[in-house]
């Protein structure tokens, strides 16, 4: 018999890394994995395909096209028109997911993982959202979370007790990238206050540099940015971004207590991006198109910082930032394996496979 579980959760909880950490060790256990992403939205409509379903596709060997894994696109604005000149659009959409669905879930052993979209209340105009698609398949909902400030509880119980009120078989919470000044916190009040609701708790996972934070490459992919220098450390994870528009001097007790940072500043600004390099920075990011001072582009090279050259503001360059998360590839070799490692040590993986 197929088993089936629906990974939920809000854009940058971690899901697709929770789901694949959990796929790797259900079929290392010897059980055979089908995954599933009904919907994709967001900045990467123009590619060809979803970058989760080639991830799990390339990782987990899946016989299935990218296509069938992720059938549908759709813009945030989708709703268009009058009602019966967008009915047809919504249908053929329905219709599309139902017949992938049927396809991977063709299988009638192992598990077949569903991994929801960017926000579990997408598409619930036209009961495409994440809530209306576990009921209608009857899925079992693992809601995946990231904490860091008390409203985030409140929300994660709202979504409990929503779930719950939908009648969705609801097997549990999963923290991800807990950061370790609130770790303590979550383990010793946020777990029983969710477990006195009813809302049970399946894993506490620590934020790690190499999985949490965006790294340079996907900055310089999300600026389309001429790398400078440090081609060979694109690797590196940004943690914060500091914009240098200060003077040095005002700068500098900033860029010693941000660590592992992208910093922002124009390209003649060669004073504050020499005084950044001597801090904790992954990447330096001068804007204007203003080439820097040799000594820049010398030093960095010394301390294998990359440097990326922006044509836009410093402002436009910022908003072009917002919302760059972090992407596990398939070439990701040590990632995966470090998601694996962390899925295992934190959360009740056994316990949520034999509940299914």
């Amino acid at each position: 018999m197929l088993k089936k579980i629906y990974i939920m959760g809000r854009a940058g909880s971690g899901k697709t890394a929770v789901a694949l950490g959990l796929s790797l060790l259900w079929q290392e256990k010897g059980l055979k994995i089908a995954y599933f992403k009904p919907k994709s939205t967001g900045k990467d409509l123009h590619r060809k395909h979803d970058a989760d379903a080639l991830l799990f596709k390339q990782v987990l060997e899946l016989p299935w096209g990218p296509e069938q894994i992720a059938p549908l696109n759709f813009d945030p604005t989708y709703i268009f028109g009058t009602p019966d000149y967008n009915r047809p659009t919504i249908e053929k959409a329905d219709a599309m997911l139902e017949e992938s669905f049927k396809v991977i879930a063709g299988n009638d052993e192992g598990i077949m993982v569903v991994e929801g979209g960017r926000s579990p209340c997408a598409g619930m105009s036209y009961s495409l959202d994440d809530f209306s698609l576990a009921e209608k398949w009857d899925i079992p909902v693992l809601f995946i979370s990231t904490l860091e400030k008390d409203d985030d509880l409140d929300q994660i119980i709202f979504y409990n007790n929503f779930l719950q009120a939908k009648g969705l078989n609801m097997l549990g919470n999963i923290f991800n990238n807990v950061p370790a000044a609130i770790l303590d916190k979550v383990r010793n009040t946020y777990h029983p206050l969710l477990e006195e609701r009813n809302c049970s708790v399946r894993g506490i996972i620590p934020a790690h540099p190499d999985v949490t934070f965006p790294t340079v490459a996907e900055f310089q992919e999300a600026l389309k940015g001429e790398i400078l220098c440090g081609e060979e450390n694109m690797g590196l994870p940004v943690e914060e971004i500091v914009v240098g528009t200060m003077t040095t001097e005002r700068a500098l007790r900033y860029l010693r207590r941000a660590l592992n940072k992208a910093v922002i500043t124009g390209g003649d600004r060669s004073d504050m991006a020499l005084t950044a390099l001597e801090t904790s920075t992954s990447v330096i990011i001068l804007t204007g198109g203003l080439h820097p001072d040799i000594r820049v582009i010398s030093r960095a090279r010394e301390k294998g910082i990359p440097v990326i050259l922006v044509p836009s503001d410093t402002y436009a360059t910022i908003g072009a930032l917002q919302g760059v998360v972090r992407q596990i590839r398939p070439q990701d070799s040590s990632t995966v394996a470090l998601v694996k490692k962390e899925v295992a040590r934190y959360c009740s993986w056994e316990e949520i496979e034999e509940e299914l």
